[in-house]
């Protein structure tokens, strides 16, 4: 109950603007837009909440859409909507998936990347009012999660999506992970405030995924105060970097696509030359959606790269496939411990593999010395490395 208790203090007190009640008063078509099934937010303990408050600003339920910012993520299936909104909600309200790849539920708006204008869903076009509920996590892309992000990725098409993760390819992880302003995190504000982004409620969870705070309000402004609370909570001090990383990417290991940011936040807990041994499930297997990971792997980047530049990859794969692969190439070797993905195919995607994390400490001792610096990293997909 004090959960709940708090999320309503901090809608009903946003950072930024006025409340949600009297924010939303007069609006004609309100639009939710979540993350998805990859993500934890406590969105059953969340979403009533902003619900009551919608109907106190005369919000009907004719007015109110809610829509799954999947990026570019597979759809999410009756049975994940239902775990994730609650049965109750899930029934009596209509949830849309966001289709990134599908032309018709998207529209273009006047702001652009890379020279293409942007694309985003047309229910968003569609509403005069759109609030966005999340969670802030570290994130290799744009610094942080939350916030705009709802929207750039979040609800955008194929094209914006491919020219936003390829304009972060000009960047180092280090000037963008765990960095709150920084060139991407300015693009995706942007983005969001054209597209009509109001409100948001992001919550704020620790690393073994407890809730802990919740801020509401400007998608910047109360974003902003979100970090600091986020940094606090995810950033791992360390003496020095370690010669082997064991990066841990539970629960966010449902595929390598997902798992493999775990290698993004260890980068910066590595030593030159050091190892990165990854623990993930992969019970989806590489990359479903994206067949490029498995033809190409992670080891020509630059390559890969060129071949993007000319239109012979899909630039959304290559993304992945260039950054990761850049550090196996210049900074550490990486070491995969899946059941969801044999020696072969870890192989060819560029890894080394082990069947247990102790002949993956084994095989990691003989690249980097007996007694080498050891650091074990839970939840490695959202921690923030902070060196010393």
């Amino acid at each position: 109950m004090e959960k709940l208790k708090l999320i309503a203090k901090r809608i009903q007190n946003p950072i930024g603007c006025p409340p949600l009640s009297e924010y939303a008063s007069g609006a004609k078509n309100v639009l939710i837009i979540t993350d998805d099934n990859t993500r934890f937010t406590p969105l059953k303990s969340i979403l009533p909440i902003v619900l009551n408050e919608l109907r106190a600003a005369g919000i009907t339920n004719k007015q109110l859409k809610l829509l799954i910012a999947s990026g570019t993520h597979r759809p999410m299936t009756k049975k994940e909507i239902s775990d994730k909104f609650g049965s109750k909600l899930a029934a009596n309200y209509k949830i849309y998936n966001h289709s990134w790849n599908k032309e018709s539920s998207l529209v273009r708006i006047g702001d652009k990347i890379s020279g293409r204008r942007i694309c985003i869903n047309r229910l968003a076009k569609e509403a005069d009012f759109i609030i966005g509920i999340g969670s802030i996590v570290p994130h290799a892309t744009v610094g942080f999660s939350g916030g705009g992000k709802i929207i750039l990725p979040g609800i955008c098409g194929k094209e914006t999506v491919e020219d936003m993760h390829w304009e972060a390819l000009n960047f180092q992880m280090k000037e963008i992970l765990g960095v709150y302003d920084n060139p991407m995190r300015r693009r995706v504000d942007s983005v969001a405030e054209k597209s009509g982004l109001k409100f948001i409620v992001n919550a704020i969870m620790d690393c073994k995924g407890r809730f802990v705070d919740v801020i509401a309000g400007h998608p910047v402004k109360a974003h902003k105060k979100g970090v600091g609370f986020a940094r606090g909570i995810f950033g791992m001090p360390m003496d020095g970097a370690a010669d082997i990383v064991i990066a841990d990417a539970k629960p966010m290991d449902i595929d390598l696509r997902q798992a493999i940011k775990a290698v993004a936040s260890s980068e910066l807990a590595v030593k030159d030359g050091g190892v990165i041994i990854l623990l993930a499930r992969c019970p989806e297997g590489a990359a479903p959606q994206f067949p490029e990971f498995e033809k190409y792997g992670f080891s020509c980047p630059e390559k890969l790269k060129a071949m993007a530049e000319k239109g012979k990859i899909n630039r959304l794969a290559a993304y992945t496939l260039i950054a990761i692969g850049r550090i196996i190439k210049h900074k550490a070797k990486v070491i995969l411990v899946s059941k969801g993905i044999s020696l072969t195919r870890a192989r060819k995607l560029g890894f080394f593999w082990a069947k247990t994390l102790r002949s993956a400490l084994t095989q990691a001792e003989g690249f980097v010395g007996k007694k080498p610096k050891i650091v074990y990293i839970k939840r490695a997909c959202e921690i923030l490395p902070l060196l010393n």
